[in-house]
């Protein structure tokens, strides 16, 4: 679980892809993905995000606020970009995410985990050596207090929350009594 860095070009992009790095089945995530189509390659493509599952799956993402799908240009170019996709065998499937398609949980979390927080190496070496010895699910608070550090222990787990070593254990707004789960590398 070392650290994710993502280049996000919209905070709605940025949104799908802190939730689809929160999928245990998701193995791996490339932003910005060039896929060039045609009979001659002639056109080109950028996937906003490029995801493959655990059972190999390969899925290519573009993401557009649903106020810019309006006219119904973008999703005739993207019929004929999934015609593409399929005939090259790039992707399995190839899926549009909007506004619609995130929560207000999911954009709130997404939102917590996306503000910058300064690697802090020994309180995340902490909060790690909590996490791995938790039985069941706790709560962030639990997991801070345990390790002394307060505030420092508060972003040191905002930071293993973001690399996917700590999960929420259920859909909700990450907040100090939100329940997490150990996920990172066991002892």
């Amino acid at each position: 679980g070392g650290t994710v860095c993502f280049q996000a070009e919209s905070h709605l992009e940025l949104c799908h892809l802190m939730f689809l790095r929160g999928l245990p089945e998701v193995v791996d995530l490339r932003e910005q993905v060039r896929f060039d189509y045609g009979h001659q390659d002639e056109s080109t493509h950028f996937f906003d995000i490029f995801a493959v599952f655990r059972d190999g799956t390969r899925i290519a993402y573009t993401v557009k606020p649903t106020v810019r799908l309006r006219s119904g240009r973008f999703l005739e170019k993207m019929q004929v970009v999934a015609h593409w996709v399929k005939r090259k065998r790039f992707a399995d499937n190839v899926c549009l995410l909007t506004d619609r398609d995130l929560d207000q949980v999911q954009r709130h979390n997404a939102k917590i985990l996306s503000a910058p927080i300064a690697p802090d190496p020994d309180a995340e070496c902490a909060v790690r050596d909590i996490a791995k010895g938790l039985r069941g699910a706790v709560s962030i608070r639990e997991v801070v207090v345990a390790t002394g550090l307060e505030e420092r222990g508060h972003r040191a787990a905002l930071r293993l929350i973001r690399a996917g070593e700590l999960v929420l254990a259920k859909h909700e707004r990450i907040t100090p009594t939100a329940l997490v789960t150990w996920k990172g590398p066991q002892k």
